[in-house]
């Protein structure tokens, strides 16, 4: 006897419901009584929803440094909810598939002996406890958003993967992660570029292989390592295509390999007319924003400019792209001693 056979002599006594004879679909009274049993109430009373609701809403996510040009919220995954009772019920019909045809469906859920989940597995993310860490493989980055919710909750992390518009040449690059916890990292010598550290334990982002780029190199998994004991939030950003009019996160990349504006050279600043013929060559438009220096900390602020209000002599110090053929210029009225984005107050751009 192979093992189908012993399966279904075993499971044929307990099996109140046949698939193919009448009265097996799921409004049958064959499967109504299994589902009775299974859920604990009465086969002929009505499924009701259960009193609380979960709704998985993404947050908006502002691209930039404080005081960085308004860029709007950025467009994140669609509202979704999920509504307990006829969560219920599906499970109740799920198990139901499994006593009829030995059969198993759905999230897969390990737990240990207190009862904490140690493992949590669906269809866009893997995520399994590896001593003081749990590790996420997320297998699809653009799959529903309560996907990857529901999976980092079971094991009680709060981990958010927010897919964000970017520019063409960033679909499927992580652009980062941003860490909102009350726990500090760990103060270190040689900081770990991999990431930072609580506790010792190592919170850590990257792709396997390594250098691939989730959703679009096959086989391409991104690999997220979490503190077990994190309380904290941690969000991890990913691009995705920017739809027609939407503003790109990757904000900072128009200097960068790729950038609509790569090549152009502003390290050492150049006059606002001729980087706006440079503009108009490669066929774009151009807004401005007018760079704030904080005179005690040397920290930056940027202030949007009408155009009419900007001299051709002004200097332009960087340049972010906005949205599909848009470009925002960073300028002064006057040169400054040296490139504000370069002496520390600000991450230097990509390039140029």
């Amino acid at each position: 006897m192979n093992d189908a056979e012993e399966i279904s002599r075993l499971l044929r006594p307990l099996a109140r419901v046949e698939p193919g004879r009448k009265g097996s679909g799921g409004s049958g009274a064959g499967a109504q009584a299994l589902l009775a049993s299974i859920t604990g109430r009465r086969a002929d009373a009505p499924a009701v929803p259960g009193p609380d609701t979960v709704v998985a809403r993404p947050e908006a996510v502002a691209a930039g440094s404080p005081g960085a040009p308004s860029a709007g919220p950025l467009a994140g995954p669609r509202r979704r909810s999920l509504r307990l009772g006829p969560r219920r019920l599906t499970l109740g019909l799920t198990a139901a598939a499994l006593l009829a045809t030995g059969v198993v469906v759905g999230p897969s859920l390990v737990r240990d002996g207190g009862g904490v989940a140690v493992s949590y597995a669906n269809a866009a993310v893997d995520i399994r406890r590896d001593g003081d860490q749990y590790v996420a493989r997320i297998k699809d980055p653009f799959a529903e958003y309560a996907m990857y919710t529901e999976a980092f909750r079971a094991v009680g992390l709060r981990v958010e993967l927010r897919p964000v518009p970017v520019s063409a040449g960033y679909v499927g690059k992580i652009l980062g992660m941003v860490i909102a916890s009350k726990e500090a990292p760990d103060r270190q010598a040689t900081p770990d570029p991999s990431g930072p550290r609580f506790g010792g334990v190592p919170l850590t982002l990257g792709t396997d292989p390594r250098g691939c780029e989730p959703g679009r190199s096959p086989g391409c998994v991104m690999v997220i390592r979490v503190p077990a004991g994190l309380t904290g939030r941690v969000d991890v950003r990913i691009g995705r295509q920017a739809r027609e009019g939407e503003e790109y996160a990757n904000f900072d990349a128009a200097l960068a390999p790729g950038g609509m504006f790569h090549g152009v050279r502003l390290r050492d600043g150049r006059p606002v007319g001729e980087i706006l013929a440079e503009a108009r060559r490669r066929e774009l438009s151009a807004v401005f924003s007018l760079i704030r220096i904080d005179p005690k900390t040397g920290g930056l602020s940027f202030e949007p400019l009408p155009a009419d209000r900007v001299g051709g002599g002004w200097t332009v110090w960087n340049a972010w792209q906005v949205k599909a053929g848009v470009v925002r210029l960073l300028v002064t009225p006057g040169r400054l001693p040296e490139n504000p984005f370069y002496n520390g107050s600000a991450p230097p751009p990509a390039s140029g």
